[in-house]
């Protein structure tokens, strides 16, 4: 039988079902937490029941390296965006706390964030808006040990997001970089894959508190050169502000890609790019 166009039998037999309509979600917020301190997760999720997280708005999935890193930043989204069931999939350090706003709060300010730009992609509370002449211009609304003060009263445009808390949509998803692992940077390739992508990246007035001031540790340094060898090849003569950190680009990029082809952009990925497990198994 042939009813609109298509043949209804054999997809029946098949299990066709037709999209017709955006995807659904059954609640609201999904947490995703890189876990390695108990005690600080479960102040986070103290914090969250205390500011109106619950079981009819929220799902929490922990990524479980509390006896080893079994994963790293940027498995976090992979794994779990399959399995995420949320509206908005909202990524957390484990020592972040709900001090002040909560769920309500949250949904006004991504309401706010879609009214200014339907296509945003992720939105954060600390990220780099740019680097210029030597100077550094960042924007953020957290409570946290560096106590800066600094405070957005609208969402405020960003190249970069820091990692302690941001927020993605599932209904305009963000995979990071295959090519890339480690515990720093993640959130910055999120916004690169964005940006290529269509999207942007915003920090939004949502406070809370992360009791952490972030950590610069022995495996920043190779995480950081990966990152620039990797986007210096597409965002030539481009600086970019992160949280911690800037990049300057330059040509470097244009002169690595003159001549390639694709087995030697591979190979060039392999050789300078894609980490080591000695990185993989760096903590945080």
């Amino acid at each position: 039988m042939i009813v609109n166009g298509g043949n209804q039998d054999v997809a029946g037999r098949l299990g066709v079902r037709y999209l017709t309509e955006p995807v659904d979600h059954d609640i609201l917020f999904s947490f995703v937490t890189l876990v390695a301190n108990q005690d600080s997760y479960d102040r986070f999720l103290e914090s969250a029941e205390g500011r109106g997280f619950n079981p009819d708005n929220s799902e929490f999935l922990a990524l479980d390296n509390r006896n080893g890193n079994q994963f790293d930043g940027y498995d976090a989204m992979r794994r779990t965006v399959v399995e995420a069931k949320g509206r908005y999939i909202v990524f957390t350090h484990d020592d972040v706390e709900f001090h002040r706003d909560g769920a309500a709060e949250l949904e006004a300010r991504l309401g706010e964030l879609s009214a200014l730009d339907p296509d945003w992609t992720i939105a954060g509370n600390s990220g780099g808006i740019r680097y210029r002449r030597g100077k550094n211009y960042l924007t953020q609304h957290i409570d946290d040990p560096h106590q800066l003060g600094m405070r957005v009263e609208a969402p405020v445009l960003v190249e970069t997001l820091d990692e302690n808390f941001f927020i993605i949509r599932r209904d305009r998803p963000v995979l990071n970089s295959y090519d890339l692992r480690g515990f720093h940077l993640y959130a910055s390739d999120l916004c690169r894959i964005s940006e290529i992508m269509g999207g942007r990246a915003y920090v939004i007035p949502f406070l809370l508190r992360h009791h952490s001031g972030g950590k610069i540790d022995e495996s920043f340094l190779p995480c950081r050169e990966r990152f620039a060898r990797k986007y210096r090849r597409y965002f030539i003569g481009r600086n970019l502000q992160a949280t911690v950190t800037e990049f300057r680009f330059g040509l470097f990029g244009l002169r690595e890609g003159w001549n390639e082809t694709p087995q030697s952009r591979w190979d060039y990925l392999k050789r300078n790019v894609y980490a080591s497990d000695t990185v993989r198994n760096v903590s945080k």
